[in-house]
């Protein structure tokens, strides 16, 4: 049991650091041009990972 709630906590410090670096980057990238059919799924993929974030995790 012990081993379980670390493991969750663990999981939980990944996901907000990732969801953190993912914000800077993200606003780095504001400047960017985007074009062409892959640029248009990378978009898509990172607003569907928003989304989901928004809505499981709570988190902006």
């Amino acid at each position: 049991m012990r081993r379980m709630v670390v493991l969750m906590a663990i999981v939980a410090t990944l996901v907000v650091t990732g969801v953190s670096n993912a914000q800077q980057i993200r606003g780095q990238q504001v400047g960017a041009q985007r074009s062409g059919p892959v640029a248009k799924l990378v978009e898509l993929e990172r607003r569907k990972n928003e989304w989901l974030r928004q809505r499981f995790l709570g988190s902006k």
